[in-house]
């Protein structure tokens, strides 16, 4: 069956808030999901993109909307303040209303933000089911940043910068501190620390409520039976919060599901059983009868000027699967055009916003910018599990072919990637020697340019990780109690990340055409990323042995994905001077 699935841009306030709407022919109810902030979002986009899908299959549309200053919305991150949190939830949720009137609404939210939903759920008529899913309060969320933060210190440079207390006193006289490579001003910690079960509004609001299935709202007085249904899924995570909130939410149903914490987990984390959960429950909610949703008022908001979110058709592709990519256009004519490529577990943003971020600065200088997400990744349809790099390199042919229509004739095409993405720029370069220059951050290195030394390396990191672990009192009385699986931690160790022989013979033969590419290569690195000094050393001597025009640029003490903004700006910094360049 296929997906009615829509994107577009949201005015809220002074911003717009890029949006993704999955909605059925016929509806009989409507979700609405919020994101959690700073980098939890990316790993907690395919998990409500499933959920989406699922309940599409259920005849219910589903919203999907990023915060201002959060994925492909506008704004910065930096400047965000609880009003303009407020107003993008109202505008989402004012939209869905207006496309589905009378429709039964479910919110969904996630870590930080299930634990706002608590807070502003009373406030709101039409919200008659709420979904929270490991649900944690601001003072947990901070703390965890801030041992990120101390971690990424050890790592970079063998002792932590500056102490938790001392980021903190920081906020406390108004400062503004790099969380992530997010910055949190102190007006919004304030806001985050304010996030808690004690805030919860009790008793709540007299609530609009159903008197029937099919008939409008009514006011009734506030007793028990107006606070939203309430699914609860702790997952076992924040067991303080989530005890906190069974106690206020004593009607709460709860479900006792065990999951990974996807927010955090870099690459495909298996949630069907949550998926599976969440749609049963939400469609079981649903009493209203379906509706012809078509013909509701689905019309799109108006474009925005400099931004679009399209979607490239796959000419090869039997299933008829959709790339979903984002574009940034100038204002006049185009001067050239910038192909972003994401990694292997990445959607079209980057890292914290990185690519979004060039691609706005690229924009402002006359750069048409495109940026897709991967088959399975992102907002692209598809499933991960059927992803590789070569699948990666179709779509990124099929983005690059309509980029290039996008662009007067002999403009110059460049292209910007990060981690397996740089494989996939260099297999497509190999195919395309048109493209005028290639930025190449955190390379991997790619056939038998790969060091031996690599898997090992990536087991002694995860040795030494689990070994730090292992002298927390914290994480013995986890192992003793059974919440840690050891079986995971063990093929973590021994089964590190090898590649088949086909996949080095593919690399090979791509290698073997790439040495005829005769345009500008630059290469970024991190210098605390430990498969840096092999990639370098060995693109550079494949660079030079093959006369290909290169620069290297390695940036003391960073990570793989540059998780600081210190960081993050030398990267803007010298990718803006080679492509200007």
């Amino acid at each position: 069956m296929s997906i009615n699935q829509q994107s577009f841009f949201l005015r809220s306030g002074g911003e717009y808030l890029a949006c993704t709407a999955l909605i059925p022919e016929y509806a009989k109810g409507a979700v609405i999901m919020l994101s959690p902030f700073a980098e939890e979002r990316k790993g907690t986009l395919p998990l409500f993109l499933q959920i989406g899908r699922k309940l599409h299959a259920e005849n219910i549309a589903t919203l999907i909307f990023d915060w201002h200053g959060s994925g492909d919305s506008s704004g910065d991150f930096e400047s965000a303040t609880p009003e303009q949190f407020r107003n993008d939830f109202k505008a989402a949720l004012t939209w869905l209303r207006t496309t589905l009137p009378d429709m039964p609404v479910t919110a969904i939210g996630v870590r930080l933000s299930a634990t706002l939903l608590t807070q502003i759920a009373a406030d709101i008529p039409y919200l008659e089911n709420i979904v929270l899913i490991s649900p944690t309060t601001g003072f947990e969320f901070i703390r965890q940043l801030l041992q990120r933060r101390m971690v990424n210190d050890m790592v970079a440079y063998g002792k932590a910068i500056e102490s938790r207390a001392s980021l903190l006193e920081r906020l406390k006289k108004g400062e503004s501190i790099d969380l992530d490579g997010y910055i949190f001003s102190a007006s919004f910690h304030s806001w985050i620390e304010g996030i808690s079960i004690s805030n919860i509004q009790h008793p709540p609001t007299p609530k609009l409520r159903r008197t029937s299935p099919t008939s409008s709202y009514a006011k009734t007085t506030a007793d028990k039976s107006n606070v939203p249904q309430t699914l609860l899924i702790p997952g076992g995570h924040s067991k303080k919060t989530v005890m906190e909130i069974s106690e206020h939410l004593s009607d709460a149903e709860t479900a006792e599901i065990r999951f990974p914490p996807f927010w955090n987990t870099v690459g495909h984390v298996d949630l069907n059983e949550l998926i599976e959960c969440i749609a049963k429950w939400v469609n079981a909610k649903q009493a209203t009868p379906s509706i012809y949703a078509k013909g509701c008022n689905l019309t799109m908001p108006e474009s925005v000027p400099g931004m679009q979110l399209i979607n490239i058709a796959k000419s090869c592709d039997s299933e008829k699967n959709i790339i979903r990519a984002a574009i940034n256009t100038p204002i006049s004519t185009p001067q050239a055009g910038v192909l972003f490529l994401p990694g292997w577990s990445g959607d079209r943003t980057g890292p914290h916003r990185l690519f979004m971020q060039l691609a706005r600065k690229l924009n402002n200088s006359g750069y048409l910018c495109m940026r897709p997400d991967f088959q399975g990744r992102g907002l692209s349809d598809g499933c991960h599990a059927d992803a590789s790099i070569a699948s990666m390199a179709e779509d990124a042919a099929e983005a690059l072919a309509d980029l290039k229509e996008r662009l007067p004739a002999d403009m110059p095409i460049y292209v910007a990637a990060i981690c397996s993405g740089c494989k996939v720029a260099i297999t497509l370069a190999a195919k395309h020697p048109e493209i005028n220059k290639l930025l190449l951050l955190s390379a991997e290195s790619m056939g038998s340019l790969r060091s031996s030394k690599t898997d090992s390396n990536k087991t002694k990191r995860a040795l030494h990780t689990y070994i730090k672990k292992l002298t927390q009192l914290e994480t013995w009385k986890k192992i003793l109690t059974g919440k840690i699986q050891t079986k995971m931690v063990t093929k973590a160790l021994v089964k590190h990340e090898t590649r088949s022989d086909d996949e080095s013979e593919t690399e090979d033969y791509t290698l073997a055409k790439f040495k005829s590419f005769s345009n500008p290569v630059h290469f970024v690195f991190g210098g605390s990323d430990p498969d840096a000094s092999g990639s370098m050393a060995a693109y550079k001597a494949y660079c030079e042995d093959h006369s290909i025009p290169h620069s290297i640029h390695l940036i003391p003490h960073a990570g793989h994905s540059y998780y600081s903004a210190k960081w993050s700006n030398e990267v803007l910094k010298t990718s803006i001077h080679f492509l200007y360049n």
